[in-house]
């Protein structure tokens, strides 16, 4: 099949200085039919070339693909319960949010704020140093003592804090840290060793790493460590944002949780497909919810998956400049990984993506059928 189109939209926002390089994966009926890389890991001249190798920050990609799914494993276990209150989880909570259900924290109504700068709060220096979840707590327990922005289950708001309490009742259930308990159950029987929460990675792998940008707080590049501010001063991998991966392994990922949903016994996922595909499949039944459970689905006007995404599709977005979208109904998966807030993060460039995520997806549909 003929990409030519594709490779323009990428390439020329390389040559506007969008993102320095870009990774792109397209897979139908669980063949890949684009394998591509574009441009270097930074704009200059003399540094690497993006390949199979490069590891991008998902950023908020660990949502569906580490904290929903090691959710989704738990209840498979019958550990945890979808309509069970966090009030099981978490003491001396206010009545309101005992309401607060983790199905409510997995499709962002539970009526939490979408964020606040929990790096103010948090010493990050100090919260890097504390053993186990000690940083996950102390961020758990600020969440917790702030008021609902809006009364739970009224509607949706896209909320990072949600998921930093289902990370922490993870932790809590499972007896170790999330990602030991994904790496274990999810990624290493799959045979994925470049997915994971690399933290700070040796001087001689830091190469492998596509910089993310200029932190104004750390006041210098973040290469190699997380781009969000609230996920680095917690540490480990908070729920919200933390994941790395490189193109291969998401696609085999991504691969892996379509035949599994589907129902295919090729697929090694350690998850049945009626509990995936209850995750996937969901919906909540009111017009002002329209996540699935921990994924994204397309919006009902400009949707990032461009407009001709099924309406049985899933997704996700990463602040960096990341995303993947799966079209259950036609067997299509479309991974898409640059740092666009490299140099900087710039609110013009914030429009500029979504458009070219619109276009991009459009074209790529267009092309496969």
């Amino acid at each position: 099949m003929d990409f030519t189109t594709v490779d323009h939209i990428i390439q020329s926002a390389i040559k506007n200085g969008l993102f320095p390089g870009a990774a792109l994966g397209v897979v139908v009926d669980n063949a890949i039919l684009a394998r591509k890389f574009y441009g270097r890991h930074a704009f200059a001249p003399w540094t690497r070339h993006v390949d199979y190798s490069s590891l991008f920050d998902l950023a908020s990609l660990t949502k569906p693909l580490c904290t929903a799914l090691a959710v989704a494993t738990l209840v498979q276990d019958g550990l945890v319960y979808l309509n069970q209150s966090i009030g099981d989880f978490f003491q001396h909570i206010s009545k309101e949010k005992t309401k607060i259900t983790i199905q409510h924290l997995l499709t962002h109504s539970s009526g939490l704020e979408a964020w606040f700068p929990i790096y103010n709060v948090l010493n990050g220096k100090q919260s890097q140093k504390v053993p186990g979840r000690g940083g996950l707590d102390l961020a758990c327990k600020l969440i917790l003592e702030r008021p609902l922005a809006y009364q739970t289950g009224q509607k949706a708001l896209y909320s990072d804090l949600g998921f930093m309490l289902l990370a922490q009742i993870v932790e809590q259930v499972a007896g170790q840290n999330l990602w030991k308990f994904v790496n274990r159950r999810l990624y290493l029987p799959l045979d994925l060793t470049r997915i994971g929460a690399f933290g700070h990675p040796p001087s001689h792998q830091l190469d492998l790493f596509v910089p993310t940008g200029v932190c104004p707080v750390r006041k210098r590049m973040c290469w190699g460590e997380v781009n969000d501010l609230n996920a680095w001063t917690i540490g480990g991998l908070p729920g919200h944002a933390g994941l790395y991966s490189n193109l291969d392994d998401l696609l085999a990922f991504l691969s892996a949780i379509m035949k599994c949903c589907l129902g295919h016994r090729a697929s090694r996922l350690a998850l049945k497909n009626t509990i995936l595909g209850s995750f996937l499949n969901y919906r909540s039944g009111s017009k002002s919810v329209n996540w699935a459970l921990g994924f994204d689905r397309p919006s009902f006007e400009f949707s990032s998956s461009g407009h001709l995404f099924s309406k049985n599709s899933v997704g996700h977005l990463g602040y960096t400049g990341t995303s993947f979208w799966m079209d259950l109904d036609a067997g299509i998966i479309v991974v898409f990984l640059s740092a666009r807030t490299f140099p900087f993060d710039l609110a013009e460039d914030k429009r500029i993506m979504k458009d070219l995520r619109t276009c991009l997806h459009d074209r790529i549909r267009e092309i496969v059928g």
